[in-house]
């Protein structure tokens, strides 16, 4: 289960309820706990609103940070190692989609 957080923001929060209501807060440890579906169908959201609104912020992602939005190449990995990479695997494929970098 993936672990997502991310620093206040209007934008993300807005669409953190509107697209995964079911997401768990983790008081303790300060992030939200999703399933697989809900995590890929926030980061494509997070992505596409944020692009659109020519902002970007920062997810991070189990233990990766990412850039999203409005910046050249996102979304992408913010001085992460390959190992890094591969510990959220099956978010980075879908990222790499959505960011076009394939």
């Amino acid at each position: 289960m993936p672990t997502i957080r991310f620093a206040w923001n209007p934008i993300l929060v807005s669409l953190r309820r509107e697209v995964c209501p079911g997401a768990r807060w983790h008081r303790q440890g300060r992030h939200w706990l999703m399933s697989d579906v809900e995590a890929q169908t926030f980061v494509r959201a997070a992505q596409a609103r944020l692009d659109f609104q020519r902002s970007q912020a920062q997810i991070r992602i189990d233990d990766v940070t990412w850039v999203f939005g409005f910046e050249r190449g996102a979304p992408y990995p913010l001085e992460a190692t390959e190992a890094d990479e591969r510990k959220c695997a099956g978010l980075v494929a879908q990222l790499k989609q959505v960011g076009g970098r394939g």
